[in-house]
């Protein structure tokens, strides 16, 4: 009796269990149903937008490099491969290798430096070694940055070796630099070309009936109350003063190099070779005799720099060089392109601008006599400077 009990009470137990678990079981697919049915509500009520939806591209196999290639390596056969490429975004027509091609191009030499995973183009494969050098030098490479804006040409100035016209040598590669010029204008006979005043000489006619030329004269004839036939004026200095004006010409011109570009012409990425320096041995060790000199470095005085322009801008530093005239390159602001308007600086702007008016003449004045003001003379600097390197050169 007592085991009919046990066996009817552990049924009823497994019963509850088995009712408990369908419950459970049947709230959780409940719970599924309703999860899986609101996203397909949502996505029949709610579109994609159309930046979203799936888009097929035409795909064009085209050979590209499956490894990095430097310039001058002979491709081998696992350097390219193929790869699928969408057809608008294929370089120009003849300019990639398709598929077919890829034979083609195993064996050739790189004529550039090729990243992977970037296709190989026609102009970047050459088959024979003498190409490779007609891919000219860094400079011509580096202006090709300025294709989209105006074509540029490279053209070389002297320097100032005092540092005074490029801003005391703080000009460096990839700045931009407007040029200044200062001119000085003289007056010239226009038809001698020849600097004035003229030389006179007077004419008068002998009692023979023979003319005469006198000696000439440097100065001009002018009518005057001291002599009956004039006088002739002349100059107290022995030639006329030059007028000063200084203009900006040359605007943003792009510096591409400073000082003389090394042998071959490679300026990218170009490490300079370390200079290596004995060691002078302390006096006492080894002796005096046995101690070699320090070399003295060589100071930093480039005389040449190499600036991208445009042909026009080209003429005029050549007509500049030519013609001997003072050039300073004036240092312009990081990413400024502005070309702002100048006006011609000489003593009469000078004047009008900052009312430097010339003072009174006085009955009375300062001693000793100014001549001259105090100023920073170049020229002696220039020649100290030009012995300071002649002495480095020496030692």
């Amino acid at each position: 009796m007592r085991g009919r009990v046990l066996i009817l009470l552990g049924m009823v137990i497994i019963l509850v269990i088995v009712l408990v678990f369908v419950l459970m079981s049947g709230g959780d697919e409940t719970g599924q149903e309703g999860t899986t049915e609101t996203p397909a509500v949502a996505a029949e009520t709610t579109p994609l937008p159309e930046e979203l939806s799936p888009r097929f591209l035409d795909m064009v196999e085209i050979v590209v490099a499956i490894q990095d290639l430097p310039r001058g390596i002979v491709i081998p056969p696992d350097g390219v491969g193929v790869q699928l490429w969408p057809q608008e975004a294929l370089p120009e027509p003849g300019n990639y290798f398709t598929a077919e091609e890829l034979e083609d191009v195993i064996g050739q030499i790189a004529r550039t430096d090729i990243p992977r995973g970037m296709p190989i183009l026609a102009r970047q494969i050459v088959p024979n070694l003498y190409q490779i050098a007609q891919t000219g030098s860094d400079a011509a490479a580096l202006m090709r940055a300025f294709e989209d804006d105006q074509p540029r040409v490279a053209v070389s100035i002297p320097l100032d070796p005092t540092g005074v016209g490029q801003v005391a040598y703080g000009i460096q590669p990839g700045d931009f630099v407007d040029v200044i010029l200062s001119f000085l204008y003289i007056d010239v006979d226009p038809t001698f070309q020849t600097r004035m005043p003229n030389n006179v000489s007077l004419i008068t006619r002998l009692e023979t009936g023979e003319l005469s030329i006198g000696a000439p004269r440097q100065g001009r004839p002018e009518a005057s109350t001291l002599s009956p036939e004039g006088v002739l004026l002349s100059p107290s200095e022995p030639s006329q003063r030059p007028r000063l004006v200084t203009q900006r010409t040359v605007t943003n011109a792009w510096v591409l190099h400073v000082g003389y570009f090394p042998p071959g012409g490679d300026i990218v990425g170009a490490t300079p070779t370390p200079q290596v320096i004995e060691t002078v041995p302390p006096p006492g060790e080894g002796g005096a005799q046995q101690a070699t000199p320090q070399p003295t470095a060589t100071p930093y005085m480039p005389l040449i720099i190499t600036l991208a322009v445009t042909p026009q801008d080209a003429l005029v530093l050549t007509w500049a060089v030519d013609a001997q005239i003072p050039i300073t390159l004036a240092l312009r602001t990081a990413g400024d392109n502005s070309v702002v308007a100048t006006d011609p600086v000489s003593l009469d702007y000078m004047i009008r601008t900052y009312n430097a008016q010339p003072p009174v003449a006085l009955e009375f004045a300062l001693e000793p006599p100014i001549t001259s003001v105090r100023r920073f003379d170049i020229g002696q600097l220039h020649s100290f400077l030009q012995q300071a390197v002649g002495q480095a050169a020496g030692e």
